[in-house]
């Protein structure tokens, strides 16, 4: 996996960054991906969703949606894309690596 396109935001909000991620054994680009800081502190990549409403809470609909054993390891590769292009491309400092014990948690 390559992170092609990358994205910093600023401010408090649980958005770290935008960025597209090329999967080229799939043959295959994920756009509108996000790396969300969760409660904990960890970090969780979270994919292009639909946003709806359920009973007066806005919730998100991820448009794809893997097996809990793939998604791990999709976590896990998409993480050290991102970990990989911050260090080559020299992100401004408040992008930190996302740290190697995180529980993977989706906030």
């Amino acid at each position: 996996m390559e992170v092609t396109r990358y994205r910093s935001m600023e401010g408090d909000g649980p958005v770290v960054a935008f960025f597209s991620l090329r999967i080229p054994q799939w043959g295959m680009t994920l756009n509108d991906c996000r790396l969300i800081r969760c409660k904990n502190g960890g970090f969780f990549v979270g994919m292009a969703s639909k946003k709806y409403e359920d009973n007066g809470e806005t919730k998100y609909s991820p448009y794809v949606w893997f097996d809990k054993e793939v998604a791990e390891r999709f976590q896990k590769g998409a993480k050290a894309a991102v970990d990989e292009y911050v260090k080559t491309n020299q992100e401004p400092q408040d992008v930190q690596p996302v740290p190697a014990n995180d529980d993977g948690c989706p906030f």
